[in-house]
Formats: C-alpha cells, structure tokens, sequence
C-alpha cells in the first residue's frame, strides 16, 4: 500500500490546469553559424496502462490499484521491464562528451507502510529516500535500459525529442552534475522544483531539465504538461509525524477562476490533520470542502487560507500531449505545438515527436533563479 500512494507523490495530482494559447514562441536564437544540431535530449514519456482518476483522492487510489494489476501484467507479457503503474519519465542527451545517460528521478522504496494509510493528501508532499536511474550504486541503470527497449518495442512510451546545439548540451549536462553534486536526488518527493536542486518526482525531473535550458516556454509547457489543484487542509495528515512538510518549489496552482496562488517561498506546510486521514474516509471525496481550517502560516490571503497550492508534472499528460502532436504531425508533416514545429516518426514501434532547437540558444540565467510562478515563463 506504501508504493500504491508513494509513487502518486512522484508524478501527478488532479486535473484542472488552464489552457494556454499555443502562440509562436520567441526563443533566443544563436548566430545562423551556430544553428548546428549537436545532439538530441529525448524524454521517454509513460503512461500509466490505465488512465487515473484524479477527481478526488479516492478516486485516485481506486484507479491506481487497477491500474497497478495492468502495469503486472505488461511486465509479465514482456512489453515492460518495470511496472510503473502511475507511469514514469526518463530521459537521455546524446552529446558527445557531454552525453547524459539514459536516467530519470525515482525512489528507493524508503518510508513506512502505515504512513500511507494515514496521512491522506500528505503522502503527494511526503519527502522519501530517492535516486537517479542511472547511479549503479543505487540506482539501476541496466533495468532502466531493458524497460525502455521494451516499451519501444511494443509501443507503451512515447518520446518527445529535441536537436540541440553544443551550448545546449553543456547548459543541459551542468544542470544535472549540479543536480548530482548537490546530493538533489536523494529527495524524492512532489513538491519539489528540480531546477532548484530541491529534488523531484520522476516528470518534475524531466520538464525541469527542458525548463532549464530554455526549450520550451514554461507558460506554455505548464499547463500542457502538469496537473494542479488546490488541496484543503483538512486532507493533509501527519500522524506521529512532525507535523509539518518541507517547503518545495512546486507549492503553485491556478485555481478554476484562473488565479495564481503561490505558497510563501521557504515555508513548510503545516499538517493541520492531526489525527490520522484514513484512506477512503470521506474527508477524502474531495480535494477541498467546509471541513478545512486555517493554516497556522502568518500572511495567508483567500483561498490559501485554507488550502494549499500544488502543481506537478505529470507522466499521464506529457504522454497524451505527445501522442496528440504525433497525429497531427503525422497527418500534415508538421504540429505546431507550445509554440514550436514539431514532426512526426516512429523509432522501434514508439511515437516519437520531434522539435528542431538547433538555433536556440540556452537560458543563462542561474538555475535556481528562476520565476516562483510554475505557470509564468521561467526567465
């Protein structure tokens, strides 16, 4: 039951998001001398075999079991390697010298089974022992391969690719050695923005590494790729814990009145829930209701009074997205898409969308300087 709510915390929450206009994107672009494709950074996009509920959290947990039974028996056919029942998101630079190997955020299965059973909304904030795919150490670099060579195969992940120049290689290949050097991933968690070495869930991981070198405009990107919602307080539970989570970078939502919450940069959230919120209890029917109170967080104006903005990047959308640009791209040689051209092909038996970046040059701001708001552009 542990893993069944664990991996929710890495890779989504409730539908909601708003649309963002797919206007031309102004990129900055490099001199014509420079428009060279060096390499090519893929994000290989998974969905979960069976599309989650995320109308309310039990009706999250229901479908995360269903799916958990189908996510076995792709394994057991041979079409996967991992399960991956929420679905998951990797990614590779091929680049040289300044390659990043296949990889990708994920957990090492630390954390206690009652906490799963007790703390509600609280497991999406829950920060747990996590790794990069590629660390031998701890990770499994070999699994990881096997996963992917099978899911090309048989079709079950879509990737999502990008020519880059060499300045976009280095700007790519220094984040993730930052992300490295400052131990990141060891958090593995859903309320944490990678870009500001806070940690990530496996899709955060993903969109932060194409946010940091500029590729796509997140104002664009965010609504397209990640699920948000407002979670009340009384969905938060902490039993026999600190009573509190750790602040993270995502802690972000628009609302459906279209506005921008931002959770105060820095502070932990309280668990106001201090006796347990059990699964399928009827506090959780909803992500919100008359049964929140205040947060015990000086400041707080309107709704974040009492509810708690969150936003993440989700593996179920970036897999429809891509699939919905391939038809397109597919049908009339090009997709315009978040701003950009995309084109269409299939590598094994997966989609694959591509978008030429070779004339984009990467985002020079720092890393972790970039906006509070997930929904404005980064820079």
């Amino acid at each position: 039951m542990r893993t069944l709510l664990l991996l929710l915390a890495a890779c989504a929450t409730t539908p909601g998001a708003p649309e963002a206009p797919d206007a031309p994107a102004p990129t900055p672009t490099v001199p014509a001398q420079a428009c060279e494709a060096a390499g090519t950074l893929t994000l290989f996009a998974i969905p979960p075999p069976v599309a989650l509920d995320w109308s309310t959290p039990n009706r999250l947990l229901s479908s995360v079991i269903a799916s958990r039974s189908a996510a076995a028996d792709l394994v057991k056919a041979g079409d996967a390697a991992i399960t991956h029942s929420i679905g998951h998101v990797n990614l590779q630079l091929d680049c040289g010298d300044l390659s990043i190997p296949l990889t990708g955020q994920t957990d090492t299965g630390g954390g206690e089974d009652w906490q799963a059973g007790t703390d509600g909304a609280g497991l999406l904030l829950r920060d747990t022992p996590g790794a990069l795919d590629a660390m031998a150490d701890i990770g499994d670099p070999d699994e990881t391969a096997a996963d992917i060579a099978a899911r090309e195969a048989s079709g079950n992940v879509t990737r999502v690719s990008f020519r880059v120049n060499r300045a976009m290689c280095q700007r790519l290949k220094s984040f993730v050695d930052e992300y490295v050097a400052r131990g990141a991933y060891n958090h593995y968690d859903g309320a944490s923005r990678a870009r500001r070495f806070e940690g990530a869930g496996c899709a955060i991981f993903g969109a932060g590494v194409v946010d940091v070198g500029g590729l796509l405009r997140r104002s664009l990107m965010t609504p397209a790729w990640a699920r948000t919602e407002m979670i009340g307080s009384a969905r938060i539970g902490n039993f026999l814990g600190t009573g509190h989570y750790r602040y993270g970078g995502n802690l972000v939502a628009v609302d459906d009145a279209g506005t921008h919450w931002v959770w105060p940069k820095g502070v932990d959230v309280p668990a106001s829930a201090t006796s347990p919120v059990v699964i399928y209890s009827s506090v959780l029917d909803a992500w919100h209701g008359p049964e929140d109170t205040a947060f015990d967080v000086a400041g707080l104006t309107g709704a974040m009074q009492t509810e708690l903005p969150f936003t993440i990047y989700d593996p179920e959308m970036m897999a429809e997205w891509a699939e919905d640009v391939w038809a397109q791209a597919n049908d009339n040689g090009q997709a315009m898409a978040l701003g950009v051209p995309w084109t269409a092909s299939v590598t094994s038996g997966a989609h694959e969308v591509t978008y030429d970046a070779s004339c984009v040059a990467p985002q020079t701001i720092a890393f972790d300087a970039d906006d509070d708001d997930l929904f404005a552009d980064s820079n």
